[in-house]
């Protein structure tokens, strides 16, 4: 490993841990936070639906932005700032009982501690372009193993101080973050200028978005990992609501979460040398098979301890698909549309899947249905994906 490589790669690692770790406290705990906080299941999961509908907004947006007018560094800085301070602000607000201030810090922090994963994802592919032998999965999975430490720890925490503490716990790992930032070296542009007097023409507006649509390859990834992560987030939701209801506590979700990050780290600490060895095509493929039955099982799952272990499942899922997904895009993406393309995966991927699937769950959930039925509903979609791989083999798009 090259010394410019190491230090991406230490310094990336560090970014990465500390603001997974601040995320964990959020994204881990809120559905059942709310519901603490006097909310009911589907009032709880709607809140969370309409928080997607912001960032499915504002996510290509803001990574037009960056690949216009500022930095991926730099919005990550800032974004990190302001998010270290609406998390301490948090208990606040929720502690007002007031559901209009509760609803704005939600829309805060989705505002900004959740795009900072998009941009960093961006940040990171930029530099793969420039150096293709970073591991983006040994970066990541650091970021994974973080979160499963911060959701065993904060769950304990949670369980033994109530909610409040859990915040301040993620201010504090964001403001480290934001320190590790500093020290991180940009994504550069240009890298297939003649010169740095010969730059290659800028992509503005309208053509931006049509260039990055015309791409086949981006479109079918994009539909893809849409139907699979869909499954991915309405599964962290309805974990949130399952596992009381067999009579687990919150330090059962937080170990629920831990396995399901940790199991994570080892399969991207590993995705760099699989895929030197295997196609891209072949490891979606394997992914969207694990997603099937995945879900399938987990549906069928009746018990506390079963409802912890399943998602140790997502070491060969998720793990598999967003280090995969993320090479990919460094190999087919025009780096003068990288943040906008990045951004705008992780907003259809995260932000949409995550809406689509909390809606529906909590219209279903409104109706009487159970969890484990709705998580059962939500096999198809993966099946949908997997349909969508072997027509990309098929057709040989990947």
């Amino acid at each position: 490993m090259s010394n410019p490589i190491r230090k991406i790669t230490i310094q990336g690692m560090m970014l990465q841990a500390a603001y997974w770790f601040g995320c964990c406290t959020y994204y881990a705990f809120m559905v059942t936070t709310l519901v603490d906080y006097g909310w009911s299941d589907s009032a709880a999961a709607a809140a969370m639906t309409a928080m997607s509908v912001i960032t499915i907004v504002t996510q290509p947006f803001m990574g037009y932005l960056c690949d216009r007018f500022i930095s991926e560094k730099k919005m990550t800085i800032l974004f990190l700032i302001a998010g270290a301070i609406i998390f301490v602000l948090s208990p606040f607000l929720l502690a007002s009982g007031n559901v209009g201030l509760i609803l704005i810090n939600l829309a805060v922090i989705t505002l900004t501690a959740v795009p900072v994963g998009g941009f960093l994802d961006a940040w990171i592919v930029g530099l793969k372009q420039e150096y293709p032998e970073i591991n983006y999965g040994l970066l990541r999975g650091t970021g994974s193993l973080s979160y499963a430490l911060s959701a065993q720890i904060t769950g304990m925490l949670t369980l033994a101080f109530g909610h409040n503490l859990r915040f301040f716990i993620g201010s504090a790992a964001f403001i480290i973050a934001v320190l590790a930032a500093l020290t991180f070296r940009p994504a550069k542009r240009n890298l297939k200028a003649d010169s740095k007097e010969n730059p290659l023409p800028q992509i503005k507006g309208l053509a931006a978005v049509k260039l990055l649509f015309s791409s086949k390859q981006y479109n079918l990834l994009l539909t893809v990992s849409f139907s699979l992560l869909i499954c991915n987030y309405t599964m962290g939701t309805l974990i949130q609501l399952i596992i009381p209801d067999l009579g687990g506590t919150a330090a059962h979700i937080g170990t629920a979460t831990a396995i399901m990050a940790g199991s994570e780290v080892p399969m991207m600490f590993l995705m760099a040398l699989i895929l030197k060895k295997i196609g891209f095509s072949k490891i979606f493929a394997f992914c969207s098979v694990i997603y099937v039955l995945r879900m399938f099982i987990t549906a069928s799952i009746d018990t506390v301890n079963g409802m912890i272990y399943i998602q140790a499942l997502q070491g060969l899922s998720y793990a598999v698909l967003l280090p995969a997904s993320m090479s990919y895009l460094s190999h087919i993406l025009d780096e003068r549309i990288r943040s906008t393309a990045v951004t705008t995966y992780a907003a259809v991927t995260v932000s949409l899947a995550s809406f689509l699937g909390n809606l529906i769950t909590s219209a279903l959930l409104a109706n009487g249905l159970s969890a484990n039925f709705i998580l059962l509903v939500f096999s198809f979609s993966a099946l949908i994906g997997f349909s969508l791989t072997i027509f990309g083999v098929i057709r040989k798009i990947w």
